[in-house]
């Protein structure tokens, strides 16, 4: 059973972050570094002014093509209007003029901007109980024009020590993944189609690491965690290949190894908002590396698992 609280990964633009012009790096910054961020600070401004403006010209010239695919597949998927949905904005942009900026860096076709700071994303809580955070800004060089790509924010509530370290002003953990660009441009995936069934899939992956692969679609690794990832393209009656990569991972002692996959989906019932339809658990620890498995819709099935 399922009793940890699930992460749902969504479309990035649902955490609008917005970029001040004003920040400065720090002075021992090199000037290759100072026009790097010039640059993205522009792009970023760009994407944040195209949400606002609701101009999906303007979003698609200042999005990475690969975030645009990622973002169009995720809406469709979930059963929303493409591209409405890119504009639904359910936060307001932060302000960002006192958040600290940590560091600009690209490697390769990649690049990020890092921020520590209260970060504001409009719920209602007051500033000065907004705990300290990063974030994290991430950008695609496509033939040679930098594209805005997507966020990321990171929670330091479990972690004291680097939260520390930026109050100091000797952030050394940016030296070290995953606090560095990966250098390489993922792939862009095909486009799905409109789902049949509305679907997500649940990972529990404790003293693991697990990729899944549905249907020709690949998904973020889930490493030690309990997430929750939408299918592209929903689940269709019938068989539904389910593909793991599994790297089991050191565990402390006297903890177990736990690994559980689920697929739920989803009704338009509220008495039965969603069903169960695929439950798996290794038959023993640790997992072998490499699993296919199907997920198959039928009559019984869709009654839930």
């Amino acid at each position: 059973m399922f009793c940890t609280q699930f992460l749902m990964r969504t479309v990035p633009l649902l955490l609008l972050l917005c970029l001040s012009a004003g920040l400065l790096l720090p002075s021992n910054a090199r000037a290759g570094d100072e026009a790097l961020r010039v640059t993205l600070d522009k792009v970023y401004l760009d994407w944040r002014s195209a949400l606002l403006a609701k101009s999906m010209d303007a979003w698609k010239r200042s999005t990475s093509t690969y975030r645009q695919m990622v973002t169009r597949n995720l809406i469709i998927s979930q059963g929303q209007l493409y591209p409405d949905a890119i504009f639904d904005l359910p936060v307001t942009p932060p302000e960002i003029l006192k958040l600290k900026l940590l560091e600009v860096e690209a490697v390769g076709p990649t690049a990020h901007l890092l921020y520590f700071g209260r970060v504001d994303i409009g719920l209602g809580v007051s500033a000065d109980k907004i705990p300290d955070n990063l974030l994290m800004l991430k950008f695609f060089n496509e033939n040679g024009t930098w594209k805005f790509d997507s966020t990321k924010f990171i929670n330091l509530n479990n972690s004291p020590d680097i939260r520390e370290a930026c109050l100091r002003g000797n952030p050394e953990f940016i030296k070290h993944p995953p606090f560095n660009p990966p250098g390489v441009l993922p792939a862009v995936p095909k486009p799905c189609a409109k789902p049949e069934k509305v679907a997500a899939l649940r990972i529990e992956a404790m003293g693991y690491e697990v990729t899944a692969h549905i249907n020709g679609y690949d998904y973020p690794t889930v490493v030690d965690n309990a997430e929750q990832q939408v299918i592209i393209g929903g689940l269709a009656r019938g068989d539904n290949d389910l593909l793991l990569d599994i790297k089991a991972l050191p565990v402390p002692q006297g903890e177990e190894r736990v690994l559980n996959v689920q697929a739920v989906m989803f009704t338009r019932n509220p008495k039965q908002p969603m069903i169960k339809v695929f439950d798996w658990t290794p038959p023993y620890h640790p997992a072998e590396p490499h699993l296919k498995l199907n997920v198959n819709l039928n009559n019984s099935s869709l009654k839930g698992v």
